[in-house]
């Protein structure tokens, strides 16, 4: 090997042994970084969005539990409608924050509130449900 120069050597040297990617090779390892960071993000989106939905339920239930106390202390009535519902929602006594939908990006929106004392008189006559879906999850 005296008397060949380094470059000489490398040119006949195989192909694996050649430093640097190839277009090929460089699209490949591109195409397949984009897939990793796009299912990443498609995943944080749904978890999010099933976090909000979580947080709308335990929602429901603390209102729920701050019902059955209203109740106790307002001789074993709920509040008679929406309005009443709302200003329940605002009472200090019962919740340090107004509750509102984690869905609803407005903030806009109360839970919606109905209560049929006739048909049931007790909780069960309560329904409270999500001012965005309208299902209450």
């Amino acid at each position: 090997m005296v008397g060949i120069s380094r470059s000489e050597r490398e040119e006949d040297a195989p192909v694996s042994c050649r430093r640097g990617w190839t277009f090929p090779e460089l699209i490949a390892v591109i195409l397949l970084v984009a897939v990793v960071i796009l299912i990443g993000v498609l995943s944080v989106g749904r978890g999010k969005a099933t976090a909000d939905e979580l947080a709308c339920q335990d929602n429901i239930e603390a209102i729920r539990s701050a019902l059955e106390v209203y109740w106790t202390k307002n001789a074993r009535t709920y509040p008679a409608d929406q309005a009443a519902f709302e200003q329940f929602l605002q009472d200090r006594a019962y919740f340090t924050e107004e509750p509102r939908c984690p869905l609803d990006d407005s903030g806009a929106f109360h839970y919606i509130y109905t209560y049929d004392p006739a048909t049931s008189p007790g909780p069960e006559g309560i329904t409270i449900s999500c001012p965005v879906s309208g299902s209450g999850h």
